[in-house]
């Protein structure tokens, strides 16, 4: 929380340059002790130079600066907001089966998302930063050029196609969410659909990319979205799935499970349950690959 804390007031950000307790405390209007406090806080975890009375950022805390090319700040503010409130009330998921957050906030967490854009914002930023490292060699494990198109639905900011887009710049490449997402998406050279992958998913390509998409959602609301991919591909379209897979990995992903059920009523499922959601709508699984030490691709054809 003390991080969490720097990152909301932009003190990494304006501790590029050394800066003294009493000079960051005028430039940003905060107190001055309290302020000394949290910079030497901040120093003794590990997050900040000091020499003297100077503090300044370092290897650390320089990747919780805005403008850093693999800033993580966005994901601080992430897990230390709704997500932190909701597991303070895990033990009603456990008891029920279902959503902390869904108590505590009366509403599902994408639409609450949805109704406030400033959260929307923060977490589709906090989403395009993992998303960037995630997804980095997507392009280098598959071969994107044997498709004319490809759409990848709920993509946030884009992270998936822009990263594809640099190696394969004549690919068409679509970009599938909510209203409120795609207008503040900045990525160029991909098109920009607007809609909801429970309504109606646009036949505009001839490959799906679903990114870390199923495992916000239960069963049921998994299979409305996998079939609207269906009806949305051509006859031998291709979907691929990229989830961390619990049985394809060494690490145990229960802690993430958990933040799922809490969070959305969800959790993180095995390959073969993937497959199988797959198949209820009619999709053939036609291999995986590995795309990094978490994820899996797995491969559909209609």
């Amino acid at each position: 929380m003390a991080v969490s804390a720097a990152c909301k007031l932009n003190l990494f950000d304006n501790l590029q340059v050394a800066k003294t307790a009493k000079q960051l405390a005028n430039e940003l209007s905060l107190n001055e002790d309290n302020l000394l406090s949290l910079l030497n806080a901040l120093h003794n975890v590990g997050y900040l130079e000091k020499n003297s009375d100077l503090y300044k950022v370092n290897y650390l805390s320089e990747l919780l600066t805005e403008n850093n090319p693999e800033s993580l700040k966005y994901a601080c503010l992430n897990w230390s907001a709704e997500h932190l409130t909701a597991w303070q009330k895990l033990d009603f998921s456990i008891k029920t089966g279902n959503s902390s957050f869904e108590e505590i906030f009366k509403k599902p967490f994408f639409d609450y998302l949805n109704d406030n854009p400033e959260k929307l914002n923060a977490y589709h930023k906090a989403m395009y930063q993992y998303a960037k490292d995630d997804y980095k060699t997507l392009p280098d494990v598959i071969d994107f050029s044997k498709h004319k198109s490809v759409m990848d639905v709920g993509g946030g900011y884009g992270a998936v196609l822009e990263n594809i887009k640099k190696k394969n710049p004549n690919l068409d490449c679509v970009l599938f969410d909510l209203e409120k997402v795609v207008e503040n998406v900045t990525v160029s050279n991909i098109k920009k659909i607007s809609g909801n992958f429970f309504n109606k998913i646009p036949n505009q390509s001839e490959a799906i990319i679903l990114s870390r998409v199923l495992h916000d959602w239960n069963n049921e609301k998994a299979n409305i979205i996998l079939l609207n991919c269906f009806e949305a591909l051509p006859k031998n379209g291709i979907l691929y799935i990229i989830e961390n897979c619990t049985d394809k990995i060494k690490i145990d992903l229960s802690l993430l499970s958990l933040n799922m059920a809490a969070m959305c009523n969800s959790y993180e499922r095995t390959s073969n349950q993937y497959i199988s959601l797959c198949e209820n709508v009619r999709f053939y699984f036609d291999s995986e690959t590995k795309l990094n030490e978490l994820q899996t691709i797995l491969i559909f054809k209609k």
